[in-house]
């Protein structure tokens, strides 16, 4: 199968609209983004996964989970995926007011399947934190 920059697009589009269901809440699309093994977030498969992404966001107000530097290095059926991210969360409840912003990499492995690219691994690796990490229940 020859690669397209089209497929280079469809990968990033992926990408965006992962973090998108993030700070959407979205969690039935965010399931539909991982492959049914997928290994993200320290977690194996999808119903892990999207539990410990509930974890950290259900607690919180609103978010924002901002994707840049996004380099692709991509084969026929699968991509590596280097991303820089920025993700700032509000408190709620008690935490009203304080916040909690972290920015790092995202190193991630994209599938292609029948219903588009799919994720099936994901390494957070954050270089800087401010604010107070119980905002996202830590």
């Amino acid at each position: 199968m020859t690669v397209t920059n089209m497929d280079r697009v469809a990968i990033a589009d992926s990408l965006f609209a992962l973090a998108t269901c993030l700070d959407d809440k979205d969690w039935a699309t965010l399931a539909a983004s991982l492959t049914d093994d997928t290994r993200s977030y320290g977690c194996v498969g999808v119903a892990d996964t999207v539990a410990r992404v509930r974890y950290c966001l259900d607690v919180c107000g609103a978010t924002q989970h901002v994707i840049g530097n996004v380099r692709i290095d991509q084969g026929e059926s699968d991509a590596v995926v280097r991303s820089s991210f920025r993700a700032f969360h509000t408190g709620i409840g008690d935490l009203t007011g304080v916040t909690y912003e972290c920015m790092g990499d995202y190193d991630d492995r994209w599938c292609r399947t029948s219903d588009g690219w799919r994720l099936a691994a994901r390494t957070v690796r954050i270089r800087a934190e401010l604010g107070d990490r119980r905002v996202i229940g830590m």
